[in-house]
């Protein structure tokens, strides 16, 4: 009898094992299709902006032609115009704003485009040091500093041409963030993420900062926390556009009121 109970009670255990164990199998099925959702959300998501991305790139061909001319036509006839006339305010406005499209167009093409890297070993520091001339002359007269922390950091394998509008979209990002004035860091390092060696690059101000509830949205295409007319929203995402075109990415640290961080992680091989 007492043997009885015992395999009774053994059995019962092992039953119970079998239930947990179920249950665990069925948390991680779960886990499971809900990651398999997230994953097609995210297919599908990428679709739509592919297709999204042609049509953009199509649509700002087309029209950019057009703008060219009249910003065209607007300039030679603001030439000609004595200083003094009424039509030459009409004529500079019509240059201006045709400029500022095509600027947009430059960048909803950047966007859109396939990129195409030409790659050459470049010495970061000095891609910083060249990028960051017209800023500092800019901020001369301003309540802003500039400082720079460069460190002894290896070349990388980068097309100096997009690495320079990535730090040109960050640094004119933390100027504008920083109307009352403060101070722009930019400094560089070596840094190991994931046991691979990258060179960090990290544009900081002591400006604004972002929301908690738009972090999530700032890659986003077309979304801006700016309130001018200058700015397309897409700055942030071209930025990270080139920046993981090089392997690498990108890393953000913000609070209001306090400022934000932005890093550019650049892969390279150690000797």
């Amino acid at each position: 009898m007492k043997e009885r109970e015992k395999t009774k009670k053994r059995l019962l255990n092992k039953l119970g094992d079998l239930r947990s164990m179920l249950d665990e199998l069925q948390e991680a099925i779960d886990e499971f299709q809900k990651a398999e959702e997230q994953i097609q959300e995210k297919i599908i998501e990428y679709e739509k902006l592919s297709a999204l991305g042609r049509l953009t790139a199509n649509v700002a061909h087309e029209i950019r032609n057009p703008i060219t001319i009249i910003g065209g036509l607007a300039e030679r006839l603001r030439k000609r115009l004595p200083p003094e006339a009424e039509e030459k305010e009409y004529a500079d406005l019509i240059s201006a704003e045709a400029k500022r499209l095509e600027d947009i167009l430059k960048d909803v093409l950047l966007f859109s485009d396939k990129s195409f890297f030409q790659r050459e070993m470049k010495n970061l520091n000095k891609i910083v040091e060249e990028s960051l001339t017209g800023y500092e002359d800019a901020c001369k007269n301003t309540p802003i500093t500039i400082n720079k922390s460069l460190s002894d950091v290896p070349p990388v394998y980068v097309d100096e041409r997009q690495v320079r509008a990535a730090i040109g979209n960050l640094v004119s990002n933390a100027i504008d963030a920083m109307r009352d004035g403060g101070t722009l860091t930019v400094t560089t390092n070596t840094e190991s993420i994931n046991g691979k060696n990258h060179v960090a690059l990290k544009v900081i101000d002591t400006g604004v900062g972002i929301a908690e509830e738009n972090l999530k949205m700032i890659y986003e295409p077309f979304f801006s926390t700016k309130n001018t007319k200058q700015e397309t929203g897409l700055g942030l995402p071209i930025t990270r556009k080139i920046v993981e075109g090089h392997g690498g990415l990108i890393k953000i640290d913000s609070a209001v009121g306090k400022g934000s961080a932005f890093t550019l992680y650049f892969p390279y091989r150690a000797k």
